[in-house]
């Protein structure tokens, strides 16, 4: 949960922005917030200190549900990056935009980011250690827990040095916080989940019971931990509590937290966290109640970024009803949800181990509201049909408008845009089959990548070699 990773950016930022540091330290969240909009509109600062600054405020506007707030936030936070250095911009950006994909629960988006940061090992060991973090609960929304273990492992030996001394207990929140959701798929009642055959092929990685409990409660009582991150380890004890009424106890107690310290960005996923943790102990009536507020109408669920496990629990929560028909259909529902998810991480070709597919984070340099327009090309550059009209039209904006954007803020239009990708992967291509001896046919390779005709291949080629 964000939660724990909040923590630990508040701790790393800590002496670049001390009053908003000391605020969430305090459980001042909602004033936090306040306060870090003020003073980023006052600031003219491009210091590294304003830079921080930003950051952190952009991450606690995203735990309070101000998603689009954040999104500007991040977007301003680019001029400060571009004010330090390149590589500044590259790993702040990474980061930043893994936050945004994560709070949105794109664990496969938010994992390619995450890895930019941490397979840098030019980039500082603070930053990485944040970054390895964030990927191992990416890697866990996705189910892959064993890589999991691996990315919070790699956050622990990041800690040795003195500049990371101080992150160390965050580091192992989250590897214990992968354990214990992986303990709770374990349950004989949960063990029809789609994750939760992964869960229990962790074999030695995985901790015994009572000594993953003894050392979440070692680790809240360590004077050193901060008191966000003392709250979302007392909720993983809570968890792990085997009589039903404890846990439900300590279920509707993390809830009433969240809602006091206004934590709305997290409110779905504790929810969620909640119900699957009282389904464990058979608590049906308790985890109704936790999940019916998610449970809209069908098209709604289907599209609510915790649709699969929303769905697993109403699948169970039916079969305890009795109402055979409606449980079997939300559960093929969650398969097909987890299977999507799954599938995503595969074409994305996440390595959380070793080296990542380059993640492209030049969209980011757009106004929040044009970026949904270049990750559309990115990711439709073999559709022969694509056009500026057709993106305006998705958009909602005027084609006149979406070329003014592209132009001030890219420095080419949408259409050169196209042309320059789509360029870009049928030399990959082509070099690619050269390198290991094959022999393919240009014209063949371009019209996967929407260009059908020979004149139209010569001149993108005359056009993207005459920008370069």
């Amino acid at each position: 949960m964000l939660i724990s990773l909040l923590s630990l950016s508040c701790q790393r930022i800590g002496h670049s922005a001390p009053a908003l540091a000391q605020m969430l330290q305090n459980l001042q969240i909602k004033e936090a917030a306040a306060t870090g909009r003020r003073r980023l509109e006052r600031s003219q600062s491009r210091e590294a200190s304003s830079v921080e600054e930003g950051a952190l405020l952009g991450r606690i506007l995203l735990l309070i549900g101000q998603e689009e707030l954040a999104a500007d936030v991040f977007h301003q936070q680019l001029r400060c990056y571009d004010a330090v250095s390149r590589s500044t911009v590259r790993w702040h950006s990474a980061l930043d935009q893994a936050w945004m994909f994560q709070h949105l629960r794109k664990p496969a988006r938010a994992a390619a980011c995450w890895a930019i940061v941490a397979n840098d090992h030019e980039s500082p060991a603070p930053l990485r250690v944040e970054a390895c973090c964030g990927l191992a609960l990416s890697l866990q929304a996705q189910g892959q827990h064993a890589a999991a273990l691996v990315a919070a492992h790699r956050a622990q030996s990041l800690c040795g040095a003195p500049d990371t001394a101080g992150l160390a207990g965050h580091a192992q929140a989250v590897r214990l916080e992968i354990l214990a959701h992986a303990e709770l798929l374990h349950a004989d009642e949960l063990s029809d989940h789609a994750f939760a055959e992964p869960a229990q092929e962790l074999g030695r990685d995985r901790l015994p019971a009572d000594t993953l409990l003894a050392q979440l409660r070692a680790l809240e009582s360590d004077a050193a931990t901060p008191a966000l991150l003392r709250a979302r380890l007392g909720c993983l004890i809570g968890l792990q509590a085997c009589p039903a009424p404890a846990r439900q106890e300590a279920v509707a107690a993390f809830s009433r937290w969240l809602r006091q310290h206004g934590l709305a960005g997290v409110d779905g996923e504790a929810r969620v966290e909640g119900g699957l943790a009282l389904l464990a102990v058979r608590a049906v009536p308790a985890a109704r109640e936790m999940i019916l507020p998610l449970a809209g109408s069908e098209r709604e669920i289907e599209h609510h970024p915790l649709a699969s496990d929303i769905q697993y629990c109403l699948s169970k929560i039916h079969m305890s009803e009795g109402r055979l028909g409606e449980s079997l259909r939300f559960y093929k529902r969650h398969v097909a949800q987890t299977m999507r998810v799954v599938h995503q991480a595969a074409q994305r070709g996440d390595a959380p181990a070793g080296g990542s597919a380059p993640q492209d984070t030049v969209g980011l340099r757009l106004p929040p509201r044009y970026r949904a327009a270049y990750r559309y090309i990115i990711e439709h550059l073999q559709d022969a049909s694509l056009s500026v009209r057709e993106i305006a039209g998705r958009l909602g904006v005027t084609e006149r408008a979406l070329q003014l954007a592209f132009r001030n803020h890219l420095g080419m239009t949408p259409a050169e845009l196209i042309r320059r990708e789509r360029v870009r992967r049928i030399e990959g291509e082509m070099e690619e089959a050269s390198a290991t001896g094959g022999r393919v046919h240009m014209l063949e390779v371009a019209s996967r990548w929407g260009i059908s005709n020979r004149s139209t291949l010569s001149n993108a080629f005359k056009l993207s070699s005459a920008r370069i």
